[in-house]
């Protein structure tokens, strides 16, 4: 590049991320699809703590768009990843009744690779410098709408590899060599632990170690394995052998995980093997284990509440309450005030379940929860203009 073409470049990508923190500012709403301004990236709004993301399924090819050639580039398509994607988002809603957050790139990968940094993802070319920084900044949303929500969750990168041995490949960021370690090297040397999972194996429900988490019973890899799906890592096959061909995580991976150990947002590649990818019957069949694997996972070690009813109450009414609608306190041990500038007649309380614990009128500026067991519920109220809001709250110790 000219000295000139070099200038042009970086101000437009300044620009660009300029207006993606805008887009960052938004709000978006669950169930709501969003395409971004070039038209080449999706982003369908959640309100589960689950990202799901599909950066090399694209088919789009414009001539508009030369085709990357920087050194060293893939430019085959993972195909049907965006298929698989599209599949775990509807069967996780089909059992939850709420949305992961789901970002896909439209182009192909030849056009727009979504899993590099900005200059082997977009070649120079402003267009895609534009989607890059709008790929990234709908994950980002949705990241800090989970921590908003949740506190914590888990950002899933699909991808299609094609290794002879057909199993699906999981990546932490940890290479072949640190698997083929013991235990204890993952659970206390200083390079094992530069991982994409590392605040989760800082804290998690069952205090399991790194290693566990990675292969253990309770491991992503065991889920899926016990779905009738081989995965590594996992007890089943702890780390592939010798020189066998392994993706251990790429740019997203690093970038959407913990392994800075401050974000709260884990992540793990999935590699799909071709066996899964291109017949329509194994499609199906790792579209629903991935759905239900995912929501076990997080009811493992995230958020023992987390049940195939989880957002049944919320059917109905708004599940993001008005920006000027808030509970408080929040988690609170004996009363919580609804701070509002509605009327509010009356309210119901939900557990988890779905099931009604109370229902009452709205009489006093304060609600009286002593009397429920600890744990996360939703107060529905609902307004003099008969307007319905749905907040969580948690009953403390």
């Amino acid at each position: 590049m000219s000295k000139l073409t070099l200038i042009i470049f970086y101000f437009v990508n300044y620009i660009i991320i300029g207006l993606g923190f805008l887009s960052f500012a938004q709000n978006y709403i669950p169930g709501n699809t969003y395409i971004d301004a070039t038209g080449y990236v999706e982003y369908r709004a959640g309100n589960l703590p689950i990202v799901i993301s599909s950066p090399h399924g694209g088919y789009l090819e414009p001539a508009s768009i030369p085709d990357r050639n920087c050194t060293g580039c893939v430019t085959i398509r993972d195909s049907f990843t965006q298929e698989v994607t599209r599949g775990v988002d509807n069967a996780i809603l089909a059992e939850t009744g709420c949305y992961p957050h789901v970002i896909i790139n439209l182009l192909h990968r030849k056009k727009f690779d979504a899993n590099r940094d900005v200059g082997d993802a977009a070649n120079g070319d402003p267009t895609v410098i534009q989607s890059w920084n709008n790929y990234h900044n709908f994950i980002d949303a949705a990241k800090a709408q989970i921590i908003q929500d949740y506190g914590t969750g888990t950002f899933y990168d699909m991808h299609g590899h094609g290794h002879t041995i057909q199993r699906i490949e999981l990546g932490y960021l940890l290479t072949s060599a640190e698997l083929q370690q013991t235990d204890n090297y993952l659970n206390t040397n200083t390079a094992a632990q530069d991982n994409s999972i590392r605040t989760l194996s800082n804290s998690n429900q069952q205090n399991l170690t790194l290693a566990q988490l990675l292969r253990g019973t309770s491991s992503f890899g065991d889920i899926i394995a016990n779905r009738g799906f081989h995965a590594v890592p996992s007890s089943f096959d702890p780390a592939p052998q010798g020189t066998e061909p392994y993706f251990a995580g790429g740019y997203n991976t690093r970038r959407h995980g913990s392994s800075d150990n401050t974000s709260q947002i884990n992540a793990i590649q999935i590699e799909l093997n071709s066996n899964l990818r291109f017949n329509s019957t194994n499609r199906d069949a790792v579209i629903d284990s991935l759905a239900l694997s995912m929501i076990d996972f997080h009811t493992q070690h995230y958020d023992s509440q987390f049940t195939n009813q989880y957002c049944a109450v919320l059917n109905n009414t708004e599940i993001k309450p008005a920006k000027n609608t808030s509970l408080y306190p929040n988690p609170s041990q004996d009363n919580i005030s609804i701070l509002t500038d509605k009327t509010i007649i009356s309210y119901s309380i939900y557990d988890v379940s779905g099931k009604l614990i109370v229902t009452d009128f709205y009489e006093n500026s304060t609600i009286n929860i002593s009397q429920l067991t600890i744990g996360l519920y939703f107060l529905t109220i609902q307004s003099q203009d008969d307007h319905k809001e749905t907040l969580r709250f948690v009953k403390a110790p």
